[in-house]
C-alpha cells in the first residue's frame, strides 16, 4: 500500500487509528500492540500476499538466531552470528542480485544459466539490513530483544517497514513499552499530521510533477544542453522530494501512533562536501553503514592509507546495497572516491574555499552522478552527460519532448517556460529554503493558522493523487 494513495489516507489510516485508540481503554497494552502488527501486515501484503511469507519467515529465523545468540556461549554466539548474517545476505543476494550475478557469468565465461526475472519484494533491503543489523547488535550486546510480539512489532511497524527510515530496536520498542504513549495525544496527532502533510505535498505535488520530466528525457538521443541539464536536475530534485517526503510521512504517520522516528534529511543540498552530505541525506542509512561496515573495518583508527580504503569499500556496498547493476556499483564508488579526495585534502585546506563555491561543486557532482543511478543503462547516462556539456547544441526546442508539451521546432512554448521556472524554483528551494523537517517540528504550533497550512497542503496534495505512483525506494 502507499502512502500517497486514497486507499491509505481515507480508509487504511483512519481505521487503523480509530481502532488502535480505541483498544487504549483496555488494560493490556498487548492488545494495541497485537493489533498493529496485524495492521502491518496487512499493509505489506496489500499488493502481494505470497511476500507475507517471505517476511514472516525472516522474522522468525531472525528472532531465533538473535536468541541463541543472546542465551549462548562464545562458541555458540559466533556460529549462530554466522547462520544470522548468511541467512540475511542470502535472502538478499537471492532476490535482488540472482540474475544480476549469474549475467555477468554468462557474459565473462560464456555460460548459460536461466534468469528468473524475480520481482523484488517490497521493502526487502530495508527490513533485511534492519534486522542483520540487530543480530550484529545482539552479538556485540549492544541490544537484547526481549519477547517475539515485540520483535514483530519493530520490523512490522508499518510507516517505516517499506523504505525505511533504518530504526534501532533501542529507539522504538521502549516507546511502545511506555504507558503514557497507548493514548491519544492531540498535540502529538496535530503535529504529525502536519509533518505527513509536507511530505505528502512533496510527493504527490513536486516529485511526481519532475518524475514525467525524467521519464520523458531518459532514453532520449541527441540530447541538446538544455533538456540534458533539465533531465538532470529533475531526477535530483525528484529524488529529494520523493524520499524525503515519504521520510516525512513516515515520521509524521509514527506522531500520530506517539512514536518518534528518527528524520531521516537534514537538507543535503546545502552540503559543503561530499561527506557532509552524507551525513544529510538518508541518515539513518548512513549509521548504519558507518556502524556495521566502516567502524568493523578500522574506520579511521588504522593510518591514513587503510582510511581511505575502508571509506572506499563503505560507499562501494552502498551502490551495491542501492541495486544490482553496474551503474549503482559506479556511482557508489565515485562518492567513495570523491570521499577519499576530500580526506585527503583535509578540512582545514577546504575550509579556506568560500562556502558557496563548495555548496555550488558539491552539488554539481551529486547532481552528475544522480544520473549514473537513475540511468538504466551506461549508455543512456552517457547520453545525458553528453547533452549536459553540448553548449554547441542548446535546442530549447527539445524541452516540449522533456517536459511533455508540444512545443515549436526552436521554440519552446510558456508552458514549457512555466515548467522551467518551477524547476528553478524548486532548486532553489532545497538549496537556500528551510526545507528540513526537523526544523518545522520545532517552529510546530497546534494553533490555527497551522491547521490552515495542513488543510490547505493536503487539499492540493489529494487533488494531484490521481497520477498515484510509487515511491523511487521501493524499488531497492
Amino acid at each position: 500500500m502507499v502512502f500517497s494513495s486514497y486507499i491509505f489516507i481515507f480508509a487504511f489510516l483512519p481505521i487503523v487509528l480509530v481502532l488502535y485508540y480505541a483498544l487504549s481503554k483496555l488494560k493490556s497494552p498487548l492488545y494495541q500492540r497485537a493489533f498493529l502488527i496485524a495492521a502491518s501486515l496487512f499493509f505489506y501484503g496489500y499488493y502481494n500476499v505470497m511476500y507475507l511469507l517471505l517476511i514472516v519467515a525472516s522474522i522468525v529465523v531472525n528472532y531465533l538466531v538473535c536468541l541463541v545468540i543472546q542465551k549462548g556461549n562464545g562458541a555458540t554466539k559466533k556460529i549462530f552470528l554466522a547462520v544470522g548474517v548468511l541467512f540475511n545476505v542470502f535472502l538478499l543476494g537471492y532476490f535482488k542480485y540472482y540474475d544480476f550475478f549469474f549475467e555477468n557469468i554468462n557474459s565473462v565465461f560464456g555460460t548459460s544459466f536461466a534468469m528468473k526475472n524475480l520481482i523484488l519484494p517490497l521493502g526487502i533491503s530495508f527490513f533485511t539490513f534492519q534486522q542483520l543489523s540487530f543480530v550484529v547488535s545482539v552479538y556485540k550486546k549492544e541490544e537484547k530483544v526481549a519477547n517475539l510480539w515485540d520483535y514483530v512489532l519493530f520490523v512490522t511497524f508499518f510507516p517505516q517497514l517499506v523504505a525505511g527510515p533504518i530504526v534501532l530496536y533501542s529507539e522504538m520498542i521502549p516507546q511502545f513499552m511506555d504507558n503514557s504513549r497507548r493514548y491519544f495525544n492531540s498535540e502529538n496527532f496535530s503535529s504529525g499530521l502536519y509533518i505527513f502533510g509536507m511530505g505528502l505535498v512533496k510527493k504527490a505535488v513536486i516529485a511526481d510533477t519532475l518524475a514525467s520530466f525524467v521519464n520523458n528525457g531518459y532514453g532520449m538521443s541527441n540530447i541538446g544542453l538544455a533538456a540534458g541539464w533539465t533531465i538532470s536536475l529533475s531526477y535530483t530534485l525528484q529524488l529529494y522530494f520523493d524520499f524525503s517526503g515519504y521520510s516525512d510521512m513516515a515520521v509524521g504517520l509514527g506522531k500520530m501512533f506517539n512514536i518518534d522516528i528518527p528524520f531521516n534529511f537534514l537538507s543535503p543540498y546545502k552540503s559543503k562536501s561530499i561527506s557532509e552530505f552524507w551525513r544529510r541525506w538518508h541518515i539513518t542509512l548512513g549509521r548504519a553503514l558507518s556502524t556495521y561496515i566502516y567502524i568493523p573495518l578500522g574506520g579511521n583508527r588504522k593510518g591514513q592509507v587503510r582510511t581511505y580504503i575502508n571509506l572506499f569499500v563503505t560507499f562501494f556496498v552502498s551502490g551495491l546495497w542501492h541495486g544490482a547493476a553496474w551503474t549503482f556499483v559506479l556511482w557508489g564508488v565515485l562518492h567513495g572516491l570523491f570521499s577519499v579526495i576530500e580526506r585527503f585534502i583535509g578540512e582545514q585546506r577546504l575550509q579556506k574555499i568560500p562556502n558557496i563555491v563548495r555548496v555550488a561543486v558539491t552539488f554539481l557532482i551529486v547532481n552528475a552522478l544522480w544520473v549514473l543511478f537513475r540511468a538504466e543503462s551506461f549508455a543512456d547516462a552517457i547520453e545525458v552527460y553528453k547533452g549536459m556539456i553540448s553548449f554547441g547544441n542548446i535546442n530549447l526546442g527539445q524541452l516540449a519532448t522533456v517536459v511533455g508539451t508540444e512545443g515549436g521546432v526552436n521554440l519552446p512554448t510558456v508552458m514549457d517556460c512555466a515548467y522551467i521556472i518551477g524547476l528553478v524554483a524548486s532548486l532553489l528551494y532545497v538549496v537556500f529554503g528551510q526545507n528540513n523537517s526537523a526544523f518545522r517540528l520545532e517552529k510546530f504550533l497546534p494553533t490555527k493558522k497551522f491547521a490552515i497550512i495542513t488543510a490547505v497542503m493536503f487539499v492540493v496534495a489529494l487533488l494531484c493523487l490521481s497520477r498515484e505512483s510509487v515511491f523511487i525506494y521501493f524499488n531497492f
